[in-house]
């Protein structure tokens, strides 16, 4: 999966891809994201808590930006590791079904 940012042009194959891959019964939402985002706005990226993007700025995994008390981080940096979290759970699945297969425990449909 993708996670953008996508222009004018990529935007409709993006959108039928997100449809196609969610699936009808699925309600989808669009918003704005700013270049700076809060560590609540981070976390609903990441679909994880916002201690969890606290531990990530903590560990020096995630990049911040303080403005006062407040931290900020880069949309770039939280969808880079939104696709990096994408690309390992994929791989994890993937390795999985086929242990589930090699292993007999896997139905063929």
């Amino acid at each position: 999966m993708n996670f953008g940012p996508f222009d004018a042009k990529q935007a409709p194959s993006a959108l039928a891809r997100a449809i196609d891959d969610l699936g009808p019964t699925v309600a989808i939402t669009f918003s704005a994201v700013p270049a700076l985002l809060t560590v609540r706005q981070a976390a609903d990226v990441l679909g994880s808590s916002r201690h969890h993007v606290a531990q990530l700025i903590d560990t020096g995994a995630l990049p911040a930006e303080f403005h006062g008390l407040h931290r900020r981080v880069s949309r770039t940096d939280v969808l880079a590791i939104a696709d990096r979290q994408s690309r390992i759970r994929t791989e994890v699945l993937d390795s999985l079904a086929e242990l589930s297969r090699r292993e007999g425990l896997y139905d063929e449909f």
